[in-house]
């Protein structure tokens, strides 16, 4: 008896074995993350950036703006977006212990009671004269109830609902990368709008000036009828450009109080004057070999591969002999007087097998497309690593050359403003005039609102660059799955 109950445990050890995705298998087609030595060694190079660690979790905080600071704080509390991810992350820790409870015994209590009037003249009465002719029919038991996991289907199932509760989890942190980073990037998009607002609103006033002495020369016969018909289209055209900045403005105060869960009416007291830009910007040395435990898409991801290897592992089982017990003890009894009788107990015990014999291949079907779903997911997480590699690299590229183009402009408007005051000097000295004075008070102008784009797209790119970097995100979890040795 000994003998046989080895030689069956054994048979059930092999054959679960036999039911999960092998690690080999899982780790099969997983990439290993891409080199970005040579890109960061090109960028510390350039004298924008700094060796320095990963984001902080508020990166926000880099700027010192009061403003975006007390936005964010306001975003992050209220955004719809926000809260409807975290309760999705508590269903999913809510199904992860559902899934996990067949793991145990389940324990029942049943009360029944059932009263009748028996025929005197019918069988069960003429069997059992003793019968009260009325009376209730009570039933009092204990029911116990066990799924014997011997292929680990349970186990896998459990497995894979963590696997969906953890990408969840990274889920919850990427949406809020994704809110934080959409607020500041709207912020900024504000401030640079209200300062292109106050530029354009100068620039109306020089062109302006231009068109008033225009017209004044040619009221004095010293210029054609053409010159002034030109300047007033180029009034109109920057009347224009300011309806057109206005709009802008409207649009982002709107997507912002959206962003923040309010009205888009809601008043944004936003001054147009810019925070100071990173002197450097830090990047960590070690950015190709932490980027995946740093960005919270990719966490999710892996995890999602790892909850369909379990799922794998559950459909496997399903070719194998399912296995439970049922118990129950109880009491019943014809009556209350004879309930808690030692006549009166009952009780059952029942061992179950149920074992495929034919499915018209639906088992192997299940498995195999469980399968193809996990290898799906697999080359999914090799296009985002790929794809999250090649935005960290342009984004350094973009970096540094809008740093350079925002010098490079800066030293174009030095250039124009010297012109402006040598003419202006001469002007007073009877040496030009004063449509040239004019002229370059708005080639100056111009000059700033392009600077502006260029700030703006400075600001952008460093926010791109915090989110493509996790802004912050450190998962909690260990990494569940890595690429083999060698593996591209």
């Amino acid at each position: 008896m000994k003998r046989t109950l080895i030689i069956f445990s054994s048979t059930l050890l092999l054959l679960s074995g036999c039911v999960s995705l092998s690690e080999k298998e899982q780790r099969a087609h997983l990439m290993q993350p891409s080199s970005l030595q040579e890109s960061v060694q090109d960028s510390l190079a350039s004298g924008y950036f700094q060796e320095g660690a990963w984001p902080d979790k508020e990166w926000w905080q880099t700027f010192s703006s009061d403003e975006l600071n007390a936005l964010m704080a306001e975003t992050l509390q209220a955004n719809p977006t926000l809260l409807s991810v975290k309760y999705r992350v508590e269903q999913a820790r809510q199904e992860t212990k559902i899934a996990k409870a067949p793991l145990f015994p389940f324990l029942f209590f049943d009360y029944s009671e059932n009263w009748g009037y028996l025929s005197q003249n019918g069988l069960y009465r003429a069997l059992n004269p003793d019968v009260p002719l009325n009376g209730n029919l009570l039933d009092l038991s204990l029911a116990f109830t066990y799924e014997f996991d011997f292929w680990g289907k349970n186990a896998n199932l459990f497995h894979a609902a963590l696997g969906r509760e953890k990408a969840e989890t990274a889920e919850d942190s990427e949406a809020t990368l994704l809110i934080s980073t959409a607020v500041a990037q709207a912020f900024f998009a504000l401030k640079v709008q209200l300062g292109k607002k106050e530029l354009l609103t100068s620039l109306l006033e020089v062109k302006q000036d231009i068109y008033d002495l225009q017209r004044l020369l040619r009221d004095h016969a010293l210029s054609s009828e053409l010159i002034p018909l030109f300047g007033d289209e180029e009034v109109l055209e920057i009347k224009k450009q300011v309806i057109g900045i206005e709009e802008e403005i409207a649009v982002t105060k709107h997507q912002i109080n959206a962003l923040a869960g309010r009205s888009p009416d809601t008043s944004i007291p936003i001054r147009s004057s810019l925070p100071l830009f990173p002197e450097k910007i830090a990047l960590p040395t070690n950015l190709s070999i932490d980027l995946l435990a740093r960005r919270p898409d990719l966490m999710a991801q892996i995890w999602r591969v790892e909850a369909l290897a379990h799922e794998v592992g559950a459909a496997k089982a399903d070719f194998y002999p399912n296995i439970n017990l049922t118990a129950l003890a109880g009491l019943e009894a014809f009556g209350f007087a004879n309930l808690f009788k030692g006549s009166s107990k009952t009780g059952s015990l029942q061992p179950a097998i149920h074992l495929p014999i034919f499915t018209a291949g639906s088992i192997k079907a299940n498995v195999r497309a469980k399968k193809a779903a996990f290898d799906a997911a697999v080359y999914e997480y090799n296009n985002q690593l790929l794809q999250a590699a090649k935005e960290v690299a342009d984004l350094l590229v973009m970096t540094r050359a809008v740093h350079e183009k925002k010098q490079q402009q800066e030293q174009i408007i030095e250039s124009a403003a010297k012109r402006l005051d040598i003419t202006a000097i001469n002007l007073s000295k009877g040496l030009d005039n004063q449509i040239q004075v004019y002229m370059l008070k708005h080639e100056v102008l111009v000059k700033k609102l392009q600077l502006l784009d260029l700030v703006y797209t400075q600001f952008a790119l460093y926010i791109r660059l915090m989110k493509a970097m996790g802004g912050g995100y450190e998962s909690p979890y260990h990494l569940p799955l890595q690429a083999e040795e060698g593996s591209s």
